[in-house]
């Protein structure tokens, strides 16, 4: 059985995981079927990365179909994978004014006014796709906008709501994790409470390699050292044979690689840390090479 290994994306490879993120919305039916076939060419387009040729697309079946929200909420999305988050913003609320995609268009424009640091209407956006249609991620993304902005309070009723709705391994890995991250600020009064939900993680799945390492750091933290290096231990096991008989996308053994230097680093090993972050920054720069290319950016260096 090949491990389990739930990831909590560092910002440094936070675009690997964005890269990932896709929803699927049906056609409006009615729409000319140039507009359709816009929208499908600039889905696949969008699906490859090549994101100028996604908005191209996506603004052709717009000018044949004004009231086309699905080219609007797919056009949104590209603009927010190209980081013009204002430009995204403008597409969801089109498509909201459309009376379209609510839950989605909600929660792609929190996502959009989150990346802005306008956390007032992420947390407007967010409830208002929750309001539509209740989706365990995006509470968890409210969460995480409570926990940014300091109110720990809203966060946590958000996290144990996810817990009580969606009992899982994940749940209590996160909200474990946001336990771990208040400790970090000077409260160790979370210690007991985030050792507890990975405690619970681990035991609804024994190979969460990521749910070890974050316990191992509350060990740490409480200066249980031995328990600690164990936890590290069993981490780097698991996270060995899952590079070893990966079958999945290539890309995904970037967070891999890196989780297991950070669980060396902290074992001592020195050496096999930095080889595995060699092997993090060779993987990030082959994605964001490939990625350059597929945007159309030809890059010029003059000596």
């Amino acid at each position: 059985m090949r491990p389990l290994i739930y990831i909590m994306t560092p910002v440094l490879i936070l675009t690997i995981v964005l890269a990932s993120r896709f929803v699927t919305w049906d056609a409006i039916k009615g729409a000319k079927p140039q507009a359709q076939a816009n929208v499908q060419q600039g889905t696949l387009s969008l699906r490859e990365w090549k994101i100028p040729h996604a908005i191209a697309a996506f603004t052709r079946a717009i000018e044949i179909e004004s009231k086309y929200a699905e080219a609007y909420v797919k056009r949104g999305l590209a603009y927010y994978r190209m980081e013009q988050y204002k430009a995204a913003i403008v597409d969801y609320t089109r498509t909201l004014d459309l009376k379209r995609y609510h839950a989605d268009a909600y929660a792609s424009r929190g996502d959009a006014y989150r990346a802005l640091n306008e956390t007032q209407h992420a947390l407007a956006d967010y409830s208002a796709s929750l309001k539509k249609r209740w989706d365990a991620r995006v509470l968890r993304r409210r969460a995480q906008t409570y926990l940014e902005q300091g109110d720990i309070q809203n966060a946590l009723t958000d996290y144990n709501t996810v817990i009580k709705r969606q009992p899982s391994a994940m749940a209590y890995y996160i909200r474990g994790n946001a336990y771990l991250q208040l400790s970090i600020k000077g409260d160790t009064s979370y210690l007991k409470l985030g050792l507890a939900d990975l405690d619970q993680a681990i035991a609804l799945e024994p190979r969460f390699a990521s749910a070890y390492i974050n316990r191992a750091r509350i060990y740490a933290r409480a200066g249980e050292q031995a328990s600690a290096t164990a936890d590290y231990t069993n981490a780097v096991e698991l996270l060995t044979e899952a590079i070893e008989t990966w079958q999945g996308e290539s890309n995904d053994l970037t967070q891999v690689y890196l989780w297991r230097a950070f669980a060396y680093q902290k074992l001592g090993k020195t050496d096999e840390a930095q080889n595995d972050l060699n092997e993090t920054n060779k993987r990030i720069f082959s994605f964001f090479l490939k990625k350059v290319k597929n945007c159309d950016i030809f890059i010029r260096v003059t000596f």
